[in-house]
């Protein structure tokens, strides 16, 4: 069997145990053509604006360089982004999670592309959150430095409101990490945290927020934020995930909803980069 097959499979069961869970609840009137209401612009938010590098992003492959905004890549995330946002509205999530069973799976990259994609349609606001607190990237890969980290603020070192910033995307607000913190699940356990959520939702109620986690093997943060945000989304790579690896960051996940899994440089994939299974 291999990495990919086990990985559906056991998404699999994951699904039936879900739907068997909501099979008791009361069937849902389908909703008519008429009883659509027209799609609301997103509140419009004002943050500090940040420029991303433009070499920087380019290397890291980030959608915001114009070479991938309209290739392979970019059609990768629609793809993700299209199938993941289907299951966000039918459940009505507010937050996920992006997390791996180990490092360099793409993780980080994921969050930032699939949080563009998600913003570019412009139909909610996205909030992306560097909740990897002991190896924070996502300003690393898009070249910029916030003056205040989230990680400052979760240790009571700054108010909420400075830790929000805009990279001159629509709809698009990031809340980045510059150092390694010590002690992160105590940080992400602790009231700020929560607090942190409840300034997100109080800034905008129908904006989507999107967590970047460590690896699930490596420290535990992730099993202390997830069970708090909707849904989980597992990112896997192709060569480098072992199946062993998966086995057990699916067994550590338990009872949190999973949203689905994506499959990362996979050679099977759209443009050789992502495909995404429930």
């Amino acid at each position: 069997m291999t990495i990919m097959e086990a990985a559906l499979e056991r998404a699999k069961k994951l699904r039936e145990q879900q739907l068997g869970t909501a099979a008791a609840a009361p069937p849902v009137r389908a909703r008519r053509s008429s009883d659509s209401a027209p799609v609301a612009k997103p509140i419009q938010l004002n943050f500090p604006r940040l420029d991303p590098d433009p070499q920087v992003v380019r290397e890291s492959r980030i959608l915001i360089a114009p070479e991938f905004q309209h290739s392979a890549v970019s059609d990768a995330y629609r793809i993700l982004r299209t199938r993941l946002m289907h299951r966000v509205d039918s459940h009505g999530w507010k937050s996920f999670a992006i997390t791996s069973a180990g490092a360099r799976e793409g993780k980080s990259v994921t969050v930032l592309n699939l949080g563009l994609s998600i913003a570019s349609e412009r139909r909610r606001n996205v909030f992306l959150l560097d909740l990897d607190l002991r190896n924070p990237s996502l300003c690393r890969y898009l070249g910029v430095r916030p003056r205040v980290g989230i990680g400052q603020y979760l240790l009571g070192e700054a108010p909420v409101e400075d830790i929000f910033y805009s990279i001159g995307v629509e709809n698009l607000t990031l809340a980045g990490g510059l150092s390694s913190c010590e002690n992160s699940a105590e940080l992400l356990g602790g009231e700020r945290f929560g607090l942190l959520l409840d300034h997100v939702t109080k800034a905008d109620p129908s904006a989507l927020i999107i967590a970047d986690l460590p690896p699930l093997l490596s420290v535990a943060d992730a099993l202390v934020v997830a069970p708090k945000l909707s849904a989980t989304l597992l990112v896997v790579a192709e060569g480098i995930t072992r199946r062993n690896a998966l086995a057990r960051a699916l067994d550590l996940l338990g009872n949190v909803t999973l949203a689905g899994i994506a499959l990362n440089h996979s050679s099977a994939a759209v443009g050789q980069y992502h495909r995404y299974h429930i």
